[in-house]
């Protein structure tokens, strides 16, 4: 009888020395996410620029969610600090960056031949099945040096940001396509119709995982909406704007014969006000809308 109870008391001793582990574990890991968390709210608001939507691929734990949140701000302070050192460097240069989406195209050579006539640079934002279609184009882009970036398969709002791995699922066959056709390796990508509102904060951790850089713009030519010379004289408007405000123009641009047509019109213009035209790199930091509570799933 001593014995029996001699050994229950040995196991009530190990399960309350196991409870007692146990609750010590459960009180660091809260701890821990709270110095993670108080360390989110103790930064200015401006400086997070990251949305706290629920991250489903990221697993239940709140640890690791404030950890990549963190990750997350960390980095886009990084990226205005950078920006923010380019945009000197441009404006010292009176540099603008044109981009045109959408391509290549059955007359994209009659655009590089206008920007060659103007001696002008730009950087293309391409589809990858228009890659495949249009590999001359692409070839002489390459040799003529200008910039080569990403912009998807399917140009499809309900497919490329169906899920949170969508995104860099097509950004990176895009850019084995174009790796394949040109021997470029490109981390310059677009999202079809910006990265605002569907490119939610997660995909953006994905696509930052990949190596990829978002690039949107700051000026949109409206080419796309208003298809004549109307968007000439927008354009000018808003570069100037810009300019004065010491920010380096972005333009967003689109591969389209309707923006062909009235293009010499604005790179005259740009010729004679003494800008100069250069093209994105892998190693610049990029112009990124910011979620801030915008972002949200397609879905």
């Amino acid at each position: 009888m001593q014995k029996h109870i001699t050994n229950k008391g040995k196991v009530l001793s190990a399960i309350l020395v196991v409870a007692v582990v146990i609750l010590l574990v459960e009180l660091v890991v809260s701890n821990k996410n709270d110095e993670a968390m108080s360390s989110l709210h103790n930064k200015p608001l401006e400086t997070l620029s990251v949305s706290f939507e629920p991250m489903v691929g990221f697993g239940e734990s709140p640890l690791r969610h404030s950890i990549i949140l963190k990750e997350r701000a960390d980095k886009e302070i990084a990226r205005k600090q950078a920006v923010a050192k380019q945009n000197e460097v441009d404006q010292r240069e009176k540099a603008i960056y044109l981009t045109f989406d959408d391509g290549p195209s059955a007359v994209t050579d009659q655009l590089i031949d206008i920007l060659d006539a103007f001696q002008m640079k730009a950087t293309f934002f391409m589809i990858g099945p228009n890659i495949k279609e249009h590999t001359k184009s692409v070839v002489r882009m390459k040799n003529e040096g200008f910039g080569l970036g990403l912009h998807g398969i399917t140009h499809e709002a309900g497919k490329i940001y169906s899920s949170p791995s969508a995104p860099v699922d097509e950004m990176s066959e895009d850019r084995d396509i174009l790796q394949n056709v040109s021997g470029v390796r490109s981390n310059l990508i677009r999202l079809p119709y910006g990265s605002i509102p569907y490119l939610t904060e997660e995909m953006r951790y994905l696509l930052d995982k990949g190596d990829f850089k978002v690039w949107d713009w700051n000026v949109d030519s409206r080419d796309w909406e208003l298809k004549d010379r109307r968007y000439v004289q927008h354009t000018k408007q808003e570069i100037d704007r810009y300019m004065q405000a010491g920010v380096t123009p972005v333009v967003l641009l689109h591969d389209k014969p309707h923006t062909l047509e009235y293009l010499p019109e604005l790179l005259s213009y740009i010729k004679k006000q003494g800008y100069r035209t250069k093209v994105l790199t892998n190693e610049q930091p990029p112009v990124t809308f910011q979620c801030e509570g915008r972002c949200n799933s397609i879905s």
